[in-house]
Parts: C-alpha cells; sequence; structure tokens
C-alpha cells in the first residue's frame, strides 16, 4: 500500500512539472482579465496554451521570439511570419486554433483583441508543415478580455 502511495505521489509531480513547462503562468487580474504565458517550440505542431475558452469570449495576444522554420538560413520568422501580408501570417508565423480539429486562424506578433470562434481548447501553433527543421520557440502572453 505504502509503495502505491509513493508511485502516485511520483507521477503527480511529474504531470505537475510536464504541465508547467508548456505553460509558464496564468493569473487573475483585478481588472477581471485572466492571462497566461505560453512558450510555443517552433518543434511541434500544436501546443496546448491550458486555457479553455468560449464562443464570442475577446482575447489578446502578446507574441515575442524568432524562429528557423526550415533548414536554409534564410528560413527564419518573427511571430508574423516570413513573407506575411495583412491580416494573413507568413511561413512560420504564429497561428492557432480552438480544439484538436479546429480551423487554423492567424495570431502574428499582437492583436487588440480577437474572438474565439468556438468553445474548446486554445491551441498554438507554427505556421508550417515539417517541423523536424525547426529551431527557437515564441513566447505567447494571451489575456482574456472582460466583454462589456
Amino acid at each position: 500500500m505504502r509503495y502505491h502511495v509513493i508511485i502516485s505521489l511520483g507521477l503527480v509531480s511529474l504531470l505537475s512539472t510536464v504541465a508547467s513547462s508548456q505553460v509558464s503562468g496564468q493569473e487573475g487580474s483585478p481588472a477581471g482579465t485572466a492571462s497566461a504565458t505560453v512558450t510555443v517550440d517552433a518543434k511541434h505542431p500544436w501546443v496546448d496554451s491550458g486555457l479553455t475558452v468560449r464562443k464570442g469570449e475577446r482575447l489578446s495576444f502578446q507574441a515575442d521570439g524568432t524562429i528557423q522554420w526550415g533548414a536554409k538560413p534564410d528560413q527564419v520568422a518573427g511571430p508574423e511570419g516570413h513573407g506575411a501580408k495583412g491580416d494573413k501570417v507568413g511561413a512560420g508565423g504564429l497561428i492557432g486554433r480552438v480544439g484538436f480539429s479546429g480551423k487554423p486562424f492567424a495570431i502574428g506578433r499582437t492583436r487588440a483583441s480577437m474572438v474565439m470562434p468556438k468553445d474548446g481548447k486554445l491551441f498554438l501553433g507554427i505556421n508550417d508543415f515539417i517541423f523536424r527543421d525547426n529551431a527557437g520557440s515564441f513566447t505567447v502572453t494571451i489575456s482574456r478580455l472582460r466583454n462589456d
């Protein structure tokens, strides 16, 4: 019996460490907003933000960092992506989706606010299809905005 308790405590500790490595913080603020800071590793297709959103909820994103989205030296991008135009992110840019099979949407470097398309878990990713040759990461702060 004592052995099972030790294993259970070890698993809880391990899961806590893994969860905190992707989401570096969630906090509430007096103004009624909540925020999370997430590291989006360019080698992973989708990173769980740790947030569950609701359809119509407004979020803002602030992203920083540089990634390499391919093997060539010039395949480098910030959150807006390489070759970004208008509201579309370029190659290697920051994107998001709600749910495991949600339609991806552009995030880029910063947004004043963005309305969530449906209920579900919020995932962040890199606008790319081949991840094994990527390097670097983006640091993204996501803030929930009050719906006034």
